[in-house]
């Protein structure tokens, strides 16, 4: 070969291996952007003629093979509703939302009649009248009003004309703000719908700073849900004109000074930030903020992930709770001896003695059983307490129930098939149609200037990478973000308080049980019933969720909407307001002190701020800060409130205003403005 021709080949050699290394890079760089393309895209929707069946979605023919493998008829559509499967229709979806924003929450006797939350906001009426008028149509996120008298709540006296941040959402041309009806009676949308700056609806979002601790003190006997603080009525500190009772051993017992009672638990409610609400009668204080309603796909719910069992993956147990074991406030007493310690004589008592419905109160004169004086001022509990609500099969007769993993006190909300209520239907039609309608809701489209220069400078995509390689990736797997797990708060090292809430309930568990839903109600004796599958989600059918025992766990929460829903972790506490700090190449600068923290934020009823809080949640730094003025202010340390654990942290500046800005573009369709 001549020379010329050696060096030719050897050109074209080298040049070939050029090419291939060149080639393998391309070949490769693609993987790299799919990864990062894949992050970014919209997550999975709940699609219209599919069934849920316990948490997982089957098309129409999956369903039709399931049924007909449980010897049932696929053609008929009954045999879908005997196995527990709920087919997602349009007609499903509008009677979900129409009960999520119009149906009552809670019962008239026992929230109103008892605890007294209408005569509560109707001490405001005056104040909020003329707030709607100066509205003039216009929209607001949260309604301002201007006291025309003193108001007094526990130790605390907010002086007229004292300018009150409600937190209230109003619609554009609306007569009374969201949620809240003209009855005092209020639906989900209170906390789980705001109005936008320019009247929109967006559905599913929390109302972060709703002032609900103060619209339940305002109620004048608030102490009625003193089990969910941690208030012992026979603490002798409250001693003074309470009522004596027979307890359930038959002893006489002093219940607490009434007075006292309530201005003490009034106080301790003020303590809680605006946002932030107690639902668990565990006589722990952990309250929590209230979550998103984006939820399909995210099971287990609530931020410890208690309720797992059940239709919609646990969705439609938290949906029922809402209605049931959180508002009901006499039904507690049934296992309060077990769980907190309290006689159920003193725990009825305590609840029904200073009644707001004066006919309701506790005889004058010789000691009595409370639970007697129940039946006798309301014979009918079905007509009381139980309105709507039935017991769960399996969990005995009222008032003996026990709880299982999907009712903690063992009812279920179920109106009667034939009355006119608006959850009407078979057998948990109400609670399903609004499982079904939440698992349509996605978080609107961040439309901000900032996020659409993000996207567009590449920071979004530089930040799925970042969360990709600091590992997040690892529990918030895309597309929905979550590993639908509880984890040990060992793992997690949060305040444990809201973790361990349920723990107490372990050893008292039935096996969960729900009649088919074909059944209607009143419920027939020849009823069939379904055992509710827990295989994957705990030990036994009787024992909690994985992941909470057996001190407690928290959720791996999703993190679709973060935009709309600072502050951040199950307490709020990792909390800044817009202005507090300024974030450059070098490092974060904390502008105003005064604006970390729910110190500095909820507690005053200033909203958090998305992007600073979540600097918080991923600046060491920054969130030791945070954890610190938390910790430093007596109300939230008697809250249990401190913005602890979740401790992976990005520090490098540049790296964490690319996470920070993908963080926030996790919308309906986070690659895209």
């Amino acid at each position: 070969m001549h020379w010329r021709q050696r060096i030719f080949l050897f050109i074209l050699i080298v040049i070939s291996s050029l090419a291939a290394v060149v080639l393998s890079n391309i070949l490769l760089q693609p993987q790299v952007t799919l990864a990062t393309e894949a992050i970014l895209q919209p997550a999975p929707k709940q699609q219209l003629g599919n069934y849920d069946y316990f948490g997982e979605s089957l098309t129409p023919q999956q369903a039709a093979q399931l049924v007909q493998d449980k010897g049932l008829n696929p053609q008929d559509p009954v045999s879908y509703q005997r196995i527990g499967a709920v087919q997602i229709t349009e007609q499903l979806l509008a009677r979900g939302e129409d009960l999520f924003f119009n149906r009552k929450i809670g019962d008239a006797f026992g929230l109103q009649r008892v605890f007294g939350f209408g005569v509560g906001v109707a001490r405001l009426v005056p104040e909020i009248t003329k707030a709607m008028i100066d509205l003039q149509g216009k929209p607001t996120s949260n309604l301002q009003i201007t006291l025309q008298k003193d108001v007094t709540i526990g130790s605390r006296t907010f002086p007229k004309g004292t300018v009150f941040p409600t937190g209230l959402d109003v619609e554009k041309g609306a007569l009374l703000p969201v949620g809240l009806k003209l009855t005092g009676d209020l639906s989900c949308a209170i906390c789980h719908v705001v109005v936008s700056p320019t009247g929109q609806r967006l559905k599913g979002v929390p109302n972060g700073d709703l002032a609900i601790p103060f619209l339940i003190a305002l109620a004048p006997n608030s102490a009625a849900g003193f089990a969910r603080l941690e208030f012992n009525p026979l603490d002798p500190k409250y001693k003074g004109n309470g009522k004596k009772i027979i307890d359930s051993t038959g002893q006489i017992v002093e219940l607490p000074d009434p007075q006292k009672f309530e201005a003490a638990f009034d106080d301790a409610v003020l303590d809680v930030p605006f946002g932030n609400f107690e639902s668990s009668p565990d006589a722990i204080n952990n309250t929590t903020q209230i979550p998103t309603n984006f939820t399909f796909k995210t099971r287990p719910f609530l931020f410890d992930g208690q309720f797992a069992v059940g239709p919609f993956g646990g969705l439609t147990a938290q949906t029922n709770s809402v209605y049931s074991s959180e508002i009901n406030l006499l039904a507690g007493a049934q296992i309060s001896a077990q769980t907190i310690g309290i006689d159920p004589e003193v725990y009825l008592g305590t609840v029904l003695q200073n009644a707001a419905d004066p006919t309701l109160r506790l005889p004058k004169g010789a000691p009595v059983k409370p639970s007697q004086w129940l039946r006798q001022v309301a014979p009918n509990p079905t007509q009381a307490e139980l309105e709507d609500q039935i017991p769960a099969p399996g969990t005995g007769v009222y008032p003996s129930l026990k709880p299982s993993l999907f009712t903690y006190n063992g009812l279920v909300l179920s109106p009667n098939t034939n009355s006119l209520d608006r959850a009407k239907g078979p057998f948990l039609f109400g609670m399903n149609a609004i499982s079904a309608w939440e698992s349509s809701l996605v978080p609107p489209p961040n439309k901000s200037p900032e996020n659409q220069q993000a996207l567009a400078n590449g920071s979004v995509k530089r930040g799925a990478q970042v969360f990709e390689q600091a590992g997040c990736i690892t529990c918030h797997i895309p597309p929905f973000f979550t590993d639908n797990k509880t984890h040990p708060n060992s793992e997690i090292g949060a305040n444990p308080a809201r973790g361990e809430s349920r723990v107490a309930l372990n050893d008292l568990l039935v096996s969960p049980k729900l009649y088919t839903f074909n059944t209607p109600v009143p419920i027939p004796a020849n009823a069939q019933v379904i055992d509710l599958p827990t295989e994957g989600i705990s030990a036994t059918p009787t024992t909690l969720p994985n992941g909470l025992l057996p001190d407690g766990g928290y959720k791996t929460l999703p993190l679709r909407g973060l935009y709309l829903s600072a502050p951040y972790l199950h307490d709020g506490g990792v909390a800044v307001r817009a202005g507090a700090i300024q974030a450059t190449a070098n490092g974060i600068t904390v502008l105003d002190p005064k604006g970390l923290g729910l110190a500095g934020t909820l507690s005053q009823g200033i909203p958090a701020e998305s992007a600073s809080s979540l600097r918080a949640l991923v600046d060491s730094k920054l969130r030791a800060q945070v954890i610190a003025v938390n910790k430093a202010y007596p109300p939230l340390v008697r809250s249990r409130l401190d913005g602890t654990g979740h401790n992976f942290y990005v520090d490098d500046p540049a790296q964490q205003t690319d996470l920070v800005n993908f963080l926030l573009a996790l919308d309906d369709d986070p690659g895209q403005f």
